[in-house]
């Protein structure tokens, strides 16, 4: 069995922000939709009168669906884009993450060659 070790010398900031980004947005309205579903159906009432004026002008539940998946996104996306360039700035000063890769049936020269049945 043979291992191939490369060394992560850098990321790419915006687009592993992007990334992060969007895989939040997805996830928060995977999570989120839901949720504020089901909120709105138990306690449509009690959560009116909780949020008061601020709830009838956002919206309620629909601001939430609609918005917060959006601003967990650039939320997530800021902080992975600071995240990332402190990575790539350790990575400079620490000379790389050695990264080990088993080699598991196909060399990267045979990707996308038909196979021989």
């Amino acid at each position: 069995m043979s291992t191939l070790r490369l060394k992560l010398k850098r990321v790419d900031p915006i687009k592993y922000s992007i990334i992060a980004a969007l895989l939040t947005i997805v996830l928060m309205l995977i999570i989120l939709v839901p949720a504020m579903l089901i909120m709105s159906l138990v306690g449509a009432g009690a959560a009116t009168e909780s949020f008061g004026a601020a709830g009838a002008i956002l919206g309620g539940g629909l601001f939430m669906i609609i918005l917060m998946p959006i601003i967990y996104g650039v939320f997530v996306f800021i902080i992975t884009l600071i995240s990332t360039a402190l990575l790539n700035f350790i990575l400079k000063k620490t000379g790389g993450l050695d990264l080990d890769f088993e080699k598991s049936g196909l060399d990267i020269s045979q990707i996308g060659k038909p196979t021989i049945d």
